[in-house]
């Protein structure tokens, strides 16, 4: 029999590597593992290693997915992430929701952390970061890095865990604007780089890192998401845990000596 839930038949649409971290008649937060696209890219509509197994309008930004039972289903998405920065992502049931939840991310009012491995450690424990980044071309290949000019990137951090003998760290972060690459830039230009970021970080730390502690994906993590729930107004605090291709790596830095 069809469920009661609207929502109960698009589980089996969600990519096998997400997870679901809430949902409700309205909202739906995944963890998006890295590798997996948050949209196709266009002009291709459809595509395996997609977030949601169905097929994306760019206009509207949303995912249209047909049950074998019942009527064609649309699911917005909020917000993207890097194809290489795994963690929560926020999907919505209706446009409304949708269009209501933008508008609170636009004026700052929805609560974003990331968790972040740097090479480095900050002399300054917590602090921010503010930037003018701005899109160039290099090589054929579309990068962001910072220019002169009114920043337009704004990002809180603090230490959570400094691995001293490593020259390592983790960060948390909180970026108060959203442009493309905001904190991989950000981190990278300040002399610490995302621990195995390919286009922004330090190519010779990140041999070094998939060799001594089996770290082999960018650390870069959604790890907590604080909103208003776009129809109750209720306050709600999703999270994320590290998965175990970042959880590993982690706690051979705090468990053993350097080789």
């Amino acid at each position: 029999m069809p469920s009661d839930n609207p929502t109960d038949d698009l589980s089996g649409f969600l990519h096998p590597g997400v997870r679901e971290v809430y949902r409700d008649a309205t909202i739906w937060a995944l963890d998006k593992p890295a590798g997996i696209l948050s949209h196709p890219n266009p002009p291709t509509a459809r595509v395996c290693n997609a977030l949601v197994r169905g097929t994306y309008d760019f206009e509207r930004e949303l995912y249209r997915v047909d049950p074998a039972e019942g009527r064609q289903r649309q699911v917005y998405l909020v917000h993207r992430l890097d194809q290489e920065t795994s963690g929560i992502i926020l999907l919505t049931f209706d446009s409304t929701s949708s269009a209501t939840l933008k508008e609170a991310f636009f004026h700052r009012e929805v609560t974003k952390e990331y968790r972040a491995l740097v090479v480095g450690v900050p002399s300054k424990r917590q602090g921010e970061w503010a930037d003018c980044l701005q899109k160039v071309s290099k090589g054929g290949q579309a990068v962001v890095q910072v220019a002169r000019g009114r920043p337009n990137a704004v990002t809180r951090y603090s230490v959570v865990e400094a691995f001293e003998p490593w020259g390592l760290s983790l960060l948390a972060l909180w970026p108060e604007t959203g442009r493309t690459h905001q904190l991989r830039v950000q981190t990278s230009s300040r002399g610490f780089p995302i621990a195995c970021d390919a286009r922004y970080g330090d190519l010779a730390a990140n041999r070094r890192l998939a060799d001594q502690i089996g770290l082999k994906h960018m650390f870069l993590h959604a790890y907590r998401v604080e909103l208003r729930h776009p129809r109750s107004g209720h306050f709600l605090k999703l999270e994320a845990p590290f998965s175990s291709r970042l959880a590993g790596p982690l706690e051979k830095l705090r468990g053993e000596k350097i080789p």
